[in-house]
């Protein structure tokens, strides 16, 4: 089969002839010659040696630069040892305070729990004073007082018109069975008192153990107040203990049969509630404040 052969070989022929694109054989038709002299492994060669300089310029760079980095560092150490003893006596000195501080805040949380304690005994000692003070005002007439009583009350004979300066007012010394004179009053208080009472009124004022009952020229006075008949006498206590008391009593006794006493000289009642009057802040003599 010469022809088939013939045939095969020319294609062959053409395919390696044709190897090449047709864009490639272009660009190497168009491409000048290259000049004599002048290789195109030169320009390789080039680069190759500036990589050959460039390697060992950068070991050295760095290099340097480590060495001037480990120089700064070393000349640095003596500041930084001389910051960290700073800051350590400062720590120091601050950790010295705050101790001292700490020791001062117990001393005053100390103070301060001692002073309460003082207070709350202050406290405890006023509480007693004042519950002290409000158990004794009644008594002492310097608060007013409540509870079941007595009423006594003494009456004069019948008289003419008030006592002024052109008509004195007779006494009983003066008149025989006349009327009740200063110290018959004061007989009456006492006898209040002696039965069992634990606050006394005449007239509606308070009397205290700094209370007189005394003549002042033909008047009576109960303290620095002057009262007149008919005298009411209230007092506080128990009621059945100073009506038995006081109705047998000389004194009552006495004022009932004086010479021109009226039926109703002297009467006595009970009283289920009896409220009398706080007396007038008494003037002391000889005692002062404490805060004085």
């Amino acid at each position: 089969m010469p022809g088939v052969q013939a045939r095969t070989q020319t294609a062959l022929e053409r395919v390696a002839a044709t190897a090449l694109d047709p864009g490639y054989a272009q660009a190497s038709a168009g491409r000048p010659p290259a000049r004599p002299g002048r290789r195109r492994g030169s320009r390789r060669a080039r680069r190759n040696r500036w990589h050959s300089l460039a390697m060992p310029l950068a070991l050295l760079l760095t290099g340097l630069l480590t060495a001037l980095t480990i120089r700064q560092g070393m000349a640095a150490l003596p500041a930084g040892e001389r910051l960290q003893a700073r800051l350590s006596a400062e720590y120091e000195t601050r950790s010295a305070n705050r101790d001292d501080l700490a020791a001062d805040v117990r001393e005053l949380r100390s103070a301060i729990a001692d002073l309460r304690a003082r207070q709350r005994s202050a406290d405890d000692a006023w509480d007693t004073a004042t519950a002290r003070i409000g158990a004794l005002a009644a008594p002492a007439g310097l608060a007013a007082a409540r509870g079941p009583g007595v009423r006594l009350t003494l009456t004069d004979p019948a008289a003419g018109p008030p006592a002024d300066a052109g008509n004195p007012r007779p006494t009983a010394e003066l008149t025989p069975g006349g009327r009740l004179a200063d110290h018959d009053l004061a007989d009456m208080v006492n006898l209040l008192w002696s039965a069992g009472a634990e606050a006394v009124a005449v007239n509606g004022v308070r009397l205290t153990a700094l209370s007189a009952v005394r003549a002042a020229g033909d008047a009576i006075l109960v303290g620095l107040s002057a009262v007149e008949a008919p005298y009411v006498l209230d007092a506080i206590g128990d009621s059945a203990a100073i009506v038995s008391r006081v109705s047998a009593a000389p004194v009552t006794v006495r004022l009932r049969t004086r010479a021109g006493a009226p039926p109703d000289a002297v009467t006595i009642a009970r009283l289920g509630a009896v409220t009398l009057p706080a007396a007038a802040d008494p003037s002391l003599r000889y005692a002062r404040g404490s805060g004085s």
